[in-house]
């Protein structure tokens, strides 16, 4: 009954809004007989005779129709004419070989279209407001703070469509479908479930702990666990589960994880084994394993010692078609288990510290004596152990004598664990020394104190003869490279997914957190359950291994750096976890019910508050009347307080005042905003989100326009400013490119998937640090700084070490790099993959940097590659692209460019070899390589890039493309503002307070 009166709904409501969304703009009626007339008798017949020959819907040359143009004006026109005159006034058009008109002609002809133009800018437009939907962002945005929920619903909507310009959030691609309708109905009724609670019963909880270390289990299973291809078990005394109560202040049911099973299909030893067999244990419902674990070229990938689990980084593994090879990065540790919540928050718990670890060195590692102080530290191997009295404190080298039990050739790298003190480190040696040898090889370098040492050492082959310890001198290289490597963090994260014997499917669970202390601490991750991977079986599946959930935990790889590794002593689930019951998302749609409150009173109250944050505005006395009769139609037929103001809730939640964004107009003239329109634009475009209270109390008291300079800056230093930055970002600098682009893996394999999702968000961290400092548009272009973290300033192979781990920081740089033209994210999405292609960075260029975009090609040009079939330069391949028909003109407007970028390859990175990059601009500036036309931008294209930036964000901001008259005051202001610094707030400021933002 309920979704039949919903699926009526919903169709009127797809009904009406293409109704309030097309807003067409008409002229004056004054002007349009004196337009008419002009292009009938004075501009059709110059058209007819020079132009539509080669520019008519059959033959379009270059792309063009010029027949589409007519008596309108229209501003979609204007920007046609303005093209189509310049290549007049400049004698491109018509083309050399064609019968020229004479300069009498072309004279009268270009001075009657600039009036005709003047003519319709002149004329009354109507504006009319604007009406479009919520992005896809701005949706999930808006569902996350009306309910207070973390969750993300909103996987099920397909994707916004994209502008020309590169944007989503523009009204003309926001249409609205009856199936996006029914796919909001059933995102409303999910997210609603998800929040609200039946307050009478208490909630079920499931807490567990998995805690490491050697022999940590004074209990441990007796029998051995079997858990698939490839899965490294921890022994079975080093991993103690326990279920745990968690510590609440409300009533609630402790979950118990099964621990009886029966399955017809298990293992036994590495057999598969069919037939019915019992298990009984925890450990067969929750395992502790690593996979992935080889491929370490000194020390172990994990090692367990008495404190807890160590992990080196997670190097990721080759790729396979764009995907993880079958188990994933090395060290990668994992809980596996059956069971957990299906819906709701929940928490990781990670008690972890950083090892005070050891810098291990290759055997082969030569040592300069100058390096180390006079007079080191020998003893002799007792049963594998030894003691040393250390004089001072400081950095030592650790050295080692062995003895084969084998004959010399036999004798084969193994595995020695070498304990000093507390601490364990585990690397190969190759035995064979003699016993009367003075020579020693390298083991590591580490810190020590003075005084008594222990050294113990575990090895089945090899018999340790000697023990050397050499302190390092403070100016010695070895102790800059050890001060590196003590300065490196682990960087700890959690993922969460789903366990395949071929492939992973993980997520991870909030932020990468960095591990500074060596004293164990706790590091809380928190993620919603709906938001991960799950699987899906039958609940009569009696597979062994079906359904496995897994938790990771990992010491994450950020650069081929040495670094300390990860001790996690302790992993704790919580889930779904509450602070307090009913929920804190509940009682924000349901508060207390007040002493005395009739039940009519109390439903009005919540309505009104869930309103007035849906619709983003007070609810007016029509919205409360009609959502109050909603209720009591339900609470009549239901009887169920709770239940009706559910229905009531997915009403709103797909009524157009939510779903629309909606500037009202009473005239067709310019209207300013109302207060509460301005407050929704201007979170809508700074925070891609609904407006806070304080925005709605602004403007409920009409006091927002008043405050208007210092809302802006408070809404920019709100940490939900970072949606604006990384939306923003993305699209308009095109950043999908790279995501799509198939890069060449036996060219460049350091370029893998993990990369590129570091190179993505270096563009957005660089314009995210621009905003925050403030700093000058011209960092855009050229910077003396770059934003980097340790993934890419090892890929980019800065000689400054950088230690912040995924953290991106400021850097200086003297190299050729700084600003946005030269990384390398941008430049390898502008590829083909393989090789660099100057067409596509000269396009984007023009496009984004410059606003001069290029027209788009004529049908069935081929693409740069497609023409490559002979040992061509790149020079020459671009001429014989470029002069196919109807090429010429475009790539006029992009080849100069692109082949200013040519130095970089297509990883984004310098070209070993030289490459002439020279190139000469279409106003006939020569310019050696990319630093020169920087340089050039900044010393004579100024303005245009400040254009380019104010319009790119000026379409942004206001969700629909810009008119005629609004670009060219767009062009003229910005002259005005390239005379002063450009900082890049200030720009923001511009955007808002202009008549464009401000009216409707």
């Amino acid at each position: 009954m309920l979704r039949n009166f919903f699926r009526s709904y919903l169709l009127a409501v797809t009904l009406f809004f293409p109704a309030i969304c097309i807003c067409p703009t008409l002229a004056a009626g004054e002007k349009e007989s004196e337009l008419a007339k002009i292009f009938a008798e004075q501009l059709r017949p110059f058209l007819s005779e020079h132009c539509y020959t080669c520019h008519n819907p059959d033959d379009m040359e270059s792309g063009i129709n010029l027949e589409l143009l007519d008596q309108e004006f229209s501003d979609r026109q204007l920007f046609l004419w303005r093209d189509l005159l310049k290549q007049v006034a400049t004698k491109q058009m018509p083309p050399e070989d064609d019968e020229q008109p004479e300069d009498r002609s072309s004279e009268a002809f270009l001075n009657t279209a600039r009036k005709a133009i003047d003519l319709a800018r002149a004329r009354e437009t109507e504006k009319n407001g604007i009406v479009r939907r919520l992005t896809v962002p701005q949706y999930r945005h808006c569902l996350q703070e009306i309910l207070g929920t973390e969750e993300d619903f909103t996987e099920a909507l397909p994707p916004d469509g994209v502008s020309k310009d590169g944007f989503t959030n523009n009204a003309a691609m926001l249409s609205l479908s009856p199936l996006q309708m029914e796919t909001y109905l059933r995102i409303s009724e999910r997210v609603i479930d998800a929040t609200l609670v039946d307050e009478g019963a208490p909630p079920t909880i499931q807490n567990f702990r998995m805690t490491l270390g050697k022999n940590c289990n004074p209990e441990p299973y007796p029998n051995k666990l079997i858990l698939g291809a490839n899965s490294h078990l921890l022994a079975n005394s080093d991993v103690l589960v326990e279920e745990l109560v968690a510590d609440k202040r409300f009533h609630f049911l402790p979950f118990e994880m099964q621990r009886s099973f029966r399955f017809i299909e298990g293992y036994q030893g590495n057999s598969t084994v069919r037939g019915w067999r019992d298990f009984s244990s925890i450990y067969h419902a929750v395992f502790g394993c690593v996979r992935g674990s080889g491929g370490y070229p000194l020390g172990k990938a994990y090692e367990t010692i008495p404190e807890g689990l160590l992990l080196r980084p997670a190097i990721p593994s080759t790729e396979i078609f764009k995907e993880s090879s079958t188990y994933g990065p090395r060290a990668n540790f994992k809980i596996a288990l059956r069971e957990l919540p299906e819906q709701g928050i929940f928490q990781v718990r990670v008690r972890a510290a950083k090892y005070n670890d050891a810098l291990l060195l290759a055997e082969r590692q030569k040592i300069e004596a100058s390096e180390l102080e006079a007079n080191p530290i020998e003893a002799k191997f007792d049963n594998f152990s030894a003691a040393v009295d250390l004089p001072s404190s400081g950095i030592y080298l650790v050295s080692l004598r062995t003895l084969s039990r084998e004959p010399a050739k036999k004798a084969k790298s193994e595995s020695l664990e070498l304990t000093i003190n507390t601490r364990t480190f585990t690397r190969n040696i190759t035995p064979g020394v003699t016993a009367n040898s003075e020579k020693y090889s390298p083991f590591c370098l580490i810190r020590l104190t003075a005084g008594q040492t222990a050294i113990a050492a575990t090895n089945a082959k090899a018999e340790l003869n000697g023990i050397r310890f050499s302190r390092l001198k403070e100016d010695s290289s070895l102790v800059a490279r050890f001060h590196a490597f003590e300065s490196r963090n682990p960087q700890l994260s959690v993922l969460m997914g789903l366990r395949r014997d071929c492939g992973h499917t993980q997520k991870r669970v909030g932020a990468c957190q960095s591990v500074s202390s060596t004293e164990i601490q706790e590091y809380v991750f928190q993620g919603a359950i709906d938001d991960y991977p799950r699987p899906f079986v039958e609940t009569t599946n009696v597979n062994y291994l079906a359904g496995i959930r897994e938790i990771s935990v990992r010491n994450e790889y950020t650069s081929t750096s040495d670094s300390p590794r990860l001790l996690i002593e302790s992993v704790e689930f919580e889930g779904p976890y509450y602070e307090s019951w009913p929920p804190r998302n509940h009682r924000r749609l349901m508060p207390a019910r007040r002493p005395g409150e009739e039940e009519e009173e109390y439903a009005k109250r919540v309505l009104k508050v869930f309103l007035k944050r849906a619709y983003r505005r007070p609810a007016t006395n029509e919205e409360l009347r009609f959502a109050m009769e909603n209720w009591q139609v339900g609470f009549a037929r239901s009887k169920d307080f709770q239940q009706a103001l559910r229905d009531t809730f997915l009403v709103i939640l797909t009524s157009p005042q939510f779903l629309l964004v909606t500037e009202q107009s009473s005239t067709p003239e310019a209207e300013p905003l109302d207060e509460y329109e301005l407050a929704s634009k201007l979170s809508m475009f700074l925070w891609n989100g609904p407006p806070d209270e304080k925005l709605i109390v602004l403007a409920g008291k009409n006091s927002l326009r008043k405050t208007l300079h210092r809302e802006i800056d408070r809404l920019m230093e709100d940490g939900n400013f970072g949606r604006f930055v990384e939306q923003f970002a993305y699209e308009w600098m095109s950043l999908d490119k790279l995501e799509v682009v198939e890069t060449d893996r036996k060219k460049y394999p350091h370029l893998s998937k993990e990369l590129k999702k570091q190179l993505l968000r270096e563009p957005v961290e660089f314009l995210r640090y621009l905003f925050a400092e403030n700093l000058s548009i011209d960092n855009l272009v050229q910077s003396d700084f770059v934003l980097t973290n340790e993934t890419l300033a090892d890929y980019y192979e800065l000689e400054k070490p950088i230690t912040s781990g995924f953290a991106f920081v400021a850097t200086p740089v003297r190299s050729k790099l700084g600003g946005v033209l030269t990384q390398a994210g941008l430049l390898a999405g502008l590829s083909d993959g393989s090789e660099s292609n100057p067409v596509k960075r000269g396009a984007w260029f023009a496009r984004r940097m410059i606003a001069e975009p290029p027209d788009d090609p004529p049908p069935n040009v081929p693409d740069l590659e497609e023409t490559t079939g002979e040992d061509l330069s790149l020079r020459e391949r671009l001429e014989r692209h470029r002069n196919q028909e109807g090429c010429v003109k475009c790539h006029e407007g992009i080849d100069p460019w692109g082949v200013a970028f040519e130095a970089y390859d297509a990883s984004g990175l310098l070209k070993l070899d030289a490459v002439d990059a020279s190139t000469t601009l279409p106003n006939g500036t020569k310019l050696g390589d990319l630093q020169e036309l920087q340089q050039f931008l900044l010393r004579e294209r100024r303005e245009q890039v400040v254009f380019s930036f104010v319009k790119h964000l000026s379409i942004y901001a206001l969700g629909r493309d810009l008119s005629y008259n609004e670009t060219l005051w767009l062009e003229e202001q910005s002259r005005n503002l390239a005379k002063g610094d450009c900082k890049m707030r200030e720009l923001v400021h511009f955007v808002v307070c202009s008549d464009m933002f401000l009216t409707k």
